[in-house]
Parts: C-alpha cells; sequence; structure tokens
C-alpha cells in the first residue's frame, strides 16, 4: 500500500525543456528543486540515447531515457532500477530496452520490399556519417550519435505518392509505422512516447511499491498529445503563437511561456502543491 506520494516528471526536449538555443537555464530553478525533492525527471524524445546522453550527464540525470519516439528506453547499467542480471542488451553505460521493434527488423522488412518491389527510397543505414552530415547540417559528431540507432529508421522517399500509399500499407501489416518529420520518413514500430512513459512508470513503481506516483509529462508538439494524454498531470508548453495542444487528461496545466521559462513556472508551480 502507498504510503507517500512522489512526482514523476516525463519532458519532451525541443521547445519543451529547452530553448530555441537548446538551452535549459530557464529551467534551472525547477529542476533544481525536482533534484531536492527527489523526483525523478525522465526525458522523453525523438532524438537518440547518443544524442540525449550529454544532456542527461549535463543535468545529473541518472533516472532513464525513453528515446526514438518511445522505441526504446536506455537504463543507466548501474541503477537501482534493475536487478544485476536484468540488463541483455548494453550500450555505453546505458542497459537498451526495445519497446515494440528493433531497428533491424524495420530494416529487414523495408530493404526487403525495396529489393522485391523496387520502392526507390534511402535512409541513414544506406549513407556515410558524412552522407547524413550532409543531410542534416550537423556536423560530424552529431551526425554520428544521429546515426546511432536501435528502434527507428529516418529515410527520404523519391518515388510516387502512390508507391508510399502501398509502402505504407505493407509496412502497417508488419506493424511498422510511417512518422512524418521535417526532412525524414521515420519507419518506427508502434511503440509512441506514450508507451515509454509507461515503461519507466513500471520500473518505478516495481522499484518502489510503496510510492503512490503522479506522472506529470510536458510537451509542445502533436507527437506529444499521446504522451500528456496518459498523464495524472499534462502540462502544455506553448508556442510563440501560443498553445499548439488541447489534450485530454485528468489535469491539463497551460505554462505562462514557451519552452523552458514555461517549464520552470509550470514545474514550480505544480511543486508547489507537493513539497
Amino acid at each position: 500500500m502507498a504510503t507517500k506520494t512522489k512526482l514523476l516528471v516525463v519532458t519532451d526536449l525541443d521547445a519543451t525543456l529547452l530553448d530555441h538555443s537548446y538551452s535549459w537555464a530557464e529551467a534551472k530553478p525547477a529542476l533544481d528543486r525536482l533534484q531536492s525533492a527527489g523526483f525523478p525527471l525522465v526525458l522523453n524524445s525523438s532524438k537518440t540515447v547518443a544524442e540525449m546522453k550529454q544532456l542527461a550527464e549535463d543535468l545529473g540525470l541518472d533516472s532513464p531515457i525513453v528515446a526514438e519516439n518511445g522505441g526504446l528506453l536506455a537504463i543507466p547499467a548501474d541503477s537501482r532500477l534493475l536487478e544485476s542480471d536484468e540488463c541483455l542488451n548494453r550500450s555505453d553505460d546505458y542497459c537498451i530496452e526495445i519497446n515494440g521493434l528493433s531497428r533491424d527488423v524495420i530494416l529487414s522488412v523495408a530493404h526487403g520490399l525495396r529489393d522485391q518491389e523496387g520502392y526507390d527510397f534511402a535512409g541513414f543505414a544506406d549513407w556515410t556519417v558524412a552522407d547524413v552530415a550532409d543531410r542534416t547540417g550537423l556536423d560530424l559528431s552529431a551526425a554520428r550519435r544521429s546515426k546511432s540507432r536501435f528502434a527507428t529508421e529516418p529515410i527520404v522517399w523519391s518515388d510516387t505518392p502512390f508507391k508510399l500509399s502501398s509502402f505504407k500499407e505493407v509496412l502497417a501489416g508488419e506493424n511498422i509505422r510511417i512518422l512524418k518529420g521535417g526532412r525524414f520518413l521515420h519507419l518506427m514500430g508502434p511503440a509512441d512516447k506514450a508507451d515509454g512513459a509507461a515503461a519507466v512508470l513500471k520500473l518505478y513503481q516495481k522499484a518502489q511499491p510503496d510510492v503512490n506516483w503522479v506522472v506529470v509529462t510536458l510537451g509542445d508538439s502533436a507527437n506529444d498529445q499521446a504522451m500528456l494524454e496518459a498523464a495524472d498531470i499534462a502540462v502544455v508548453i506553448p508556442h510563440q503563437d501560443g498553445p499548439h495542444l488541447d489534450p485530454k487528461a485528468p489535469r491539463v496545466v497551460h505554462a505562462p511561456f514557451p519552452a523552458s521559462k514555461g517549464w520552470n513556472e509550470a514545474i514550480l508551480s505544480i511543486l508547489d502543491e507537493y513539497c
């Protein structure tokens, strides 16, 4: 039986915790209070683990990372959330747990269809680090981190819209979906950011069964909608022209400012209620 209440804060990154210059400085007061209260902060993003690892270190986090749009959990290998024999797939200092389908499975299906049907597309698995840097504008180091994927594959589609519809239909039969991003189409399994947040919650519930966990999620875009609606408290971070989301959650908080400044104000306000 739960004897105490804690917040589990799960946040999107770009335009949510991070501002336009990828800084979280304006959120520091709330981040410090979360840490002092012992409330976990979980990063949940479309980015790869390799891309998020440095930010987690800069923030002093020892919590799991939800990466690649919920496709996987990266749990610190020395985490108390894991038993000693539970780290089956290790990468650097993290244990990797795939939610749904691995990238290897996705590539096998997608490339098999390309070979059989002649679909015209290419993706990160086809390109060198230099190619990825050229196509994304990232430097080589950042491009290498972006290529380090476990659960998703960004592609550029060069075929007809009709063939794309056919490709999507066949992939759907294999439980693979296509998410449209800014530059790329992303091939991914059925898991989303809400699934990633739910998987993290289960880890904390198992490790601390005496705690009543109140899940707080923060996001700004359509990709965050499901994650927000799965929370106890959903925090909508607005853009400069106002909020872009209207999630249905038990409680919805609209941050007063965009990005890290709004993140800070919203979390401080919620913390005032819980500690």
